[in-house]
Order: structure tokens, then sequence, then C-alpha cells
């Protein structure tokens, strides 16, 4: 087998497809099979039909629940060891069971029962009540000398008191949820039920005792990032209760709003933000609470919301909100009017949505957060300011999102009837930003597009409650072109597959269309002088039976006359050029450019390679022409989860040519891969992915919870990231590794094996 050892890169890890399996299943399989994910989620929206019977109830027989109306001569009195059967509920059937429980913690402001099956298993230590029990009392990341009952109680107000014990009791169980490996599952809960007198019809089985429920299975609280998990559920599920005394008819989303800021101001992450990026232009105070996929979303909203308040008005605002009989709207406004500010729910529904796209306070401190990097909302994008009339609706109490990336001196026209809409165009600049005005039916014209704006976002709000508000827009402006590539760093190296020579073997790369663009030409990096045979065809979004379908353009040649040498230079400057404008070829739909290996790989051009991230659809793929012949993509590292990339790119236009415009195909979403190797001694490499420039923190920690190490805090730029972890001076033993970025958290296991 003949190789340049300085130019191949071994490709001996790759995933076979077997002929004869349906498209879903090839989709599937292209991506391996990795282990399903799981993730935390409050779980007293589940109950939200429950607890409109339990407020329907509390409207007719008021007297059922007012402070100390259970009579309860005395506080419960537990001491660590007491016995006692809790009232939970299990979620797939609506039915409330009785859990056998011990008490194994007193401390100030609370009891921490663990139910004794879940104690057996291990699912509950000693160390996890404590823990649950100093979170809750003593202090939390945001506040090292006040726990989570002093924090949510100074903001949002007292908890209800009708068991006549000031203490709140957490039981620790493993909730019926329904869990089966993957997915969602109830993290905790707290469930006004419990508040109510059982002496009243239908509520014998309440606890009659302030209490929330905390799961520990499949949340995982002997973990670093399960505690932290758990403890951000308990700050959640305790405003609840805290809500609950007050006003126990809030309309869900300001309810929820209230427990996904609490979240944050007790210092734990807020709640993904892909969720409410992805999805801006939806009625603001929409709860699916029946659907437990979309619902993420509102929880997603939602901890925007909150924490938009908080940095705009501090945490004094949430009492009087909280404090409020009136609901929705009405409600926010009621406890703005208490606080002490002129601003109005309209006021902050408006700016809101601009700091949602702009998050820029020199501009106005209402366009911007303090919580930092959060991702910036996504609505329709246009790379091309020649947009016929289009009709277009707003929902309600939300915002539609033009933006437009590309293309000099813009000229818009919206229009619009309803008087609750308004429109601002949010221009970002090279030497800074700024917000104008934009009126219903009058031409807005930039023609600093292109040099002094880069992009132009307009942003269309609606503060009407009731009704969806259509309206149009129409645009133009002159084009120019736009590259369009999914690497991201220099090569590492030329491709040539296990065989070594890889003649034969077909290189693909596939792109995603551009609408109204034409494909003007592409380049590929190539490792010396030479040229390549390459085509384009119509991408048919499978690996097998091909991604090739029908020809575009065929007996091309890629031809470089540089020969770099070793080390690589950077940049890289062996590209060469194909000219595809004469074949006026449209790029509406997705493409795949493709080059044939030829002849003696260390004579012959070869492909420059440089590494990714693994997605769900690779867009580096080969057809290896030896062994098992078909098409495969290749990975990079022995997990499995980063793959080689070519380096080819499209360049796409909507007119004449004018000057490039970079369009990277960044990744899509946050993403922490495993670190590799692992086990490992000493270092070992840990690479993560980012669809925009944010803060982040990535830190490593040991079994206790105890930082180790930061490997990285700061701004990053959009792509994909490595680092090393030099673990030299650290025992053996297995450690977790923690990313924040953009509002994405994720923790991983890894393991140092002297």
């Amino acid at each position: 087998m003949r190789r340049d050892t300085r130019l191949f890169i071994g490709a001996a890890i790759f995933f076979l497809l077997f002929a004869g399996r349906a498209e879903s299943q090839v989709r599937a399989a292209v991506a391996p099979e990795t282990p399903g994910t799981s993730y935390p989620i409050p779980g007293s929206h589940l109950l939200w039909k429950q607890e409109q019977q339990v407020r329907e109830f509390i409207r007719l027989h008021p007297e059922a629940y007012q402070p100390h109306a259970l009579k309860k001569t005395a506080a419960w009195g537990f001491t660590v060891g007491s016995k006692y059967s809790w009232y939970a509920d299990d979620f797939t059937n609506n039915n409330r069971y009785l859990v056998s429980s011990t008490c194994k913690a007193v401390g100030t402001h609370c009891y921490v029962f663990a139910e004794d099956t879940s104690w057996s298993t291990g699912h509950i230590t000693q160390s996890i009540v404590d823990s649950v029990e100093h979170a809750f009392d003593l202090r939390t990341p945001a506040d090292p000398s006040h726990g989570i009952y002093d924090v949510d109680v100074n903001t949002f107000g007292n908890p209800p008191d009708v068991d006549n014990d000031p203490r709140i009791i957490i039981l620790i169980l493993d909730i019926k949820d329904g869990y089966s490996g993957t997915g969602g599952y109830v993290a905790g809960y707290f469930y006004g039920f419990n508040e109510i007198t059982k002496s009243q019809p239908g509520y014998s089985t309440s606890n009659q005792a302030e209490i929330y429920f905390l799961d520990c299975n499949p949340a995982n609280l002997t973990s670093v990032a399960g505690l932290v998990d758990g403890m951000s559920t308990t700050a959640h599920e305790f405003q609840h209760m805290i809500h609950f005394n007050y006003d126990p008819a809030e309309i869900t989303f300001v309810n929820e709003s209230c427990s996904l800021v609490a979240e944050v101001i007790n210092g734990y992450d807020i709640y993904q933000q892909s969720g409410f990026a992805s999805e801006p232009n939806h009625y603001l105070f929409d709860w699916r609470s029946g659907d437990y996929v979309n619902v993420l979303k509102d929880y997603s909203r939602g901890a925007r919301w909150g924490v938009y308040f908080r940095d705009q008005f501090g945490t004094g605002v949430f009492k009087p909100i909280v404090a409020s009989t009136l609901h929705g709207s009405a409600g926010i406004n009621a406890g703005l009017q208490n606080f002490g500010t002129t601003r109005r729910f309209n006021d902050i529904l408006q700016d809101w949505s601009i700091a949602n796209i702009l998050d820029d306070t020199t501009v106005s401190s209402a366009y911007g957060y303090r919580y930092p990097n959060l991702p910036k909302v996504v609505g329709k994008t246009f790379y091309s300011p020649n947009i016929a009339t289009t009709t277009d609706t707003v929902a309600k109490l939300g915002a539609e999102y033009l933006s437009f990336l590309s293309g000099n001196d813009l000229r818009t026209t919206l229009t619009w009837s309803n008087a609750n809409v308004t429109v601002k165009a949010v221009e970002i600049g090279s030497s800074g930003n700024r917000v104008l005005n934009v009126s219903s039916g009058v031409e807005f014209h930039e023609p600093a597009f292109g040099t002094t704006y880069l992009k132009i976002h307009f942003v269309v709000a609606n503060t009407d409650p009731s009704n969806n508000a259509p309206f149009t827009y129409v645009a133009s402006g002159t084009t120019g072109d736009l590259e369009l590539k999914y690497d991201t760093t220099e090569p590492v190296g030329s491709f040539s597959s296990g065989n070594g020579s890889a003649a034969g073997d077909t290189i693909v790369v596939w792109f995603n269309g551009v609408a109204g663009a034409k494909i003007d030409s592409v380049r590929v990096g190539l490792r010396r002088a030479g040229s390549m045979a390459a085509g384009l065809w119509r991408y048919t979004g499978v690996v097998r039976p091909t991604p090739l379908g029908a020809p575009m353009a065929t007996g091309l040649t890629a031809t470089s006359t540089v020969t770099p040498g070793v080390p690589y230079p950077v940049p890289w400057p062996g590209w060469a050029t194909i000219d595809l404008r004469s074949f006026s070829l449209a790029a509406d739909n997705a493409f795949a450019v493709g080059f044939i290996n030829a002849g003696d790989p260390t004579i012959s051009p070869r492909v420059m390679v440089t590494t990714g991230p693994l997605g769900a659809n690779p867009t580096s793929l080969t057809y290896a022409a030896e062994s098992s012949p078909n098409w495969y993509y290749f990975t990079s590292n022995t997990a499995g989860d980063s793959v080689y990339q070519y380096l080819v790119r499209a360049y796409v236009s909507f007119g004449p040519t004018g000057v490039s415009q970079p369009l990277e195909l960044l990744p899509a979403s946050f993403a922490l891969g495993q670190n590799y190797p692992n086990p490992f001694n000493p270092s070992t490499v840990i690479e993560y992915q980012m669809p925009h420039e944010s803060f982040v923190t990535l830190k490593v920690y040991d079994l206790m919870g105890q930082e180790i190490a930061t490997l990285v805090n700061g701004r990053e730029p959009a792509g994909t990231h490595q680092v090393t972890w030099n673990a030299a001076t650290a025992p053996s033993g297995v450690y977790f590794y923690r990313i924040t970025a953009g509002g994405f958290t994720e923790t991983k296991k890894l393991v140092l094996v002297r």
C-alpha cells in the first residue's frame, strides 16, 4: 500500500448501508445511530387540566384555600428518620398513588424526603439529599450566601402556608412519567391540589402541605449536570408555589415565564433558546400543554420574555406582577404601574421584538439584554433584495422578521392596515447599528445597504391580542455573488481512502439551494498542480443508492498550477476555479459538485480536506470504488462523531457578477462532541460547534462538582472549534465537561486512565 504520509489521511472508519432499506432507514443509517438523547422538563404544565379544576374549585369555594385552612394546630415537626407516605402523581394515567418515604434532612426552610424504593436502588443518596438541602437553604450559583428559598421569596413573594409549617417539603422520587430511555422526562413539579383540605369533596388524596416533587430517575442527581438540572427545577417549581399563593388563576405563560426566570436569577442557565429563535412569529401567550414537542418552544419563549423583564427592570419588577390578581397583559400592566415605570405591555412587546434581532444596548437600553449572547431570532431571510409583492401575516402578540443579508441599494415597501402593527428597520453596520421607523405604504430606501449597512432586518410587531394581522412587502436593489461553503478551517490533509490510491473514487459535496440565484462558479482546494475531472448534478437528498440526480453540467475540469509545500501555507493557495456562467444553472434546489480521483496520489491532484462535526446529513460524500463499492462518508476520529469535509465551495449570483459576499453554511445548532480519545492519557480533544458568534465557557469538573479546569472562557466565532485538555496533573478517574454558549448547555463524561 503506497501512501504519502505527509498528505495522507486514513479513512478506515466509515459507516455502511445495505441494499433494500427504505429511504427513511437510509437517512438514519447515514448518520450512525447514537444513544437517544434525554432532557429534563418541568412537569407542572402536564397537570394543566387538573390545575384548571383546582382553580375553578377555589373560585367556587374560597374557604377551601386560605392560609392555615387545613387547621393544623402545629407544624409537621419531622425529624431525620421520620416516615411518611405522600401522594404523588402518575403522569401515564393521571392517577395519584402513595409514596413511602423517609425524612433524610431537616433544613432551615425545608424537609427533604427520599422515596424508600429509590433510596434502596441508589438513585438517592445522603450526598444528594444534603446537596438539595444546601441549595434550597444556603447557596445558589448566583448568591453563595442565600439559597433558592431566599432568592425566590425575595424576588416573587411568600409561599402559601396552609399546613401551619414554614418549612417546604421536598420529595425526591422516581416520577412516573412513562420515560422509556429517550426524549423528555419530568424533572419535577408542583401541584396546587395539595393546598386544598382533604375534607373537600374530591380532595381526599391532597397532601395538605406545601410540597413539590423532584425526580431522581432518569435524572441523575449523582452527577454534576443532573444535580444542576435538579436545582434549576427546584427554583422553577418553588416559584410556581409562590405564584399559587397570590394568583392561582394566572395564565400559564406568565406563571411559567416567572418560573423560568427564577432559574436564571438563581444562577442557573437560561432554558434552551433555539426553540424560540426559530419561531418568533407566534402568539406570545400560547401554551401548548398537550403538545409535548411544541410546548418546549413555549418554554423557550417564556424564558426569553422573563429574562428580558429582569434585564430591563431588575428583579424587583416580579413581586408586583405576581401579586396582581389580574391576568395576562392586564396583570403585567398592573405590576408595571405598581413598580413605578411608565412602560407598559405594548411598549415592551415592541421593544422586545427589536431586542431579539438586534441585542444592542448602545442603540437603546430597551433593545438589548444583560444576559450574554442569546441567539438572534430567525424569520424570513433573503439573499437577493429583489422580492416580488408578497402577502404575509404577523401573529397576534407576535413578530415577523424580514432579513435582507446581501445586495446593495435596498428599496422596500411594507403595507398594513391594522393599527396595532408597527414596523422598524434594524440596520446592522460595520461601524454601528441603528433602528428606523417604517411607514405603511411608504418606500423605505437605504442607499448604504451593502456598504455601510451589511444587513437590514424589518421587524413587524403586532400588539393586537386577538387578531393576526396581514401585511404585504416588495423589495428591489442590486445583487452580488455569494460563496457557499461548509468547511470552516484550513485543510489538514488530502484525501485517500483505505486503498491508498483511491483511483476511481468520486468525491462529492452537496449544497443547499438558494432561491432566485444562479450558479456562478465552483472552487476546489487541490493538493498539487494538475487537473481533475468534475461535474454538477442535482442532489437527490439521500446517499443510497446515490446522491447524484439529474446531471446539470458534466465534462468539466478543475486545474491548479500550484503545489504547496509542507507545512501547509495559510491561507491555502492551491485553489482551482471552474467558471459555470455560460451554463445558466439555477441554484434554487440542492445540487452536488463532484470530482473524480485518477492516477497516482503521490503525483496527481487530490482534494484537500478539513474536519467538522458529524451532523444529520453529512455534506462530503465519497463513492469508494474498491473493497465494497458504494457511497460513504468518512469519519475522522475513533468516536465517529467527526467527519472529513472536502474543500469545495460554490458561488451563486442573483444578477450581474459583483463583489463576492461569503455565505458560510455554518452549523444549524449548537453541539458538544464527545472527547477523543476517551479514555485518554494525558490529553484529549473536545470539539464543539456554534451557529453564530457567542460567549463560550467550557469547564471540566470532578465527580464532586469541583471545577478542575477552564478550557474556554470568551467570545468565539461561529463554526466548529477544538480545544485540548492536558490532564497531566490530574488523578485517574471520571470527569465531566460542560459547555455554556448562547443559551445552550450540555455536559458529557470523560475518563482519564493512567
